[in-house]
């Protein structure tokens, strides 16, 4: 019975995430960002002392870009 309630409450959270993400355009481009720069931070293999601390603070500057627009009523 309640994989039942889980089952139907599955599509209706989908629902309200696609919802979301058409109505906040700039929050969904802001976690693109912010992926996107995890990904290539991921991938770099050599740092410099300066390449890392420019990509620490670009992400640093994405996250709090992401938290203030999660936290911004529509």
């Amino acid at each position: 019975m309640a994989s039942e309630t889980k089952q139907q409450q599955q599509p209706q959270i989908e629902e309200q995430a696609d919802r979301e993400r058409r109505l906040r355009p700039r929050f969904r481009a802001l976690i693109d960002e912010m992926m996107n720069q995890i990904r290539r931070i991921a991938r770099e293999a050599d740092w410099t002392p300066e390449a890392r601390a420019k990509a620490e603070a670009d992400l640093e500057r994405i996250m709090s870009q992401v938290r203030r627009e999660a936290t911004n009523p529509r």
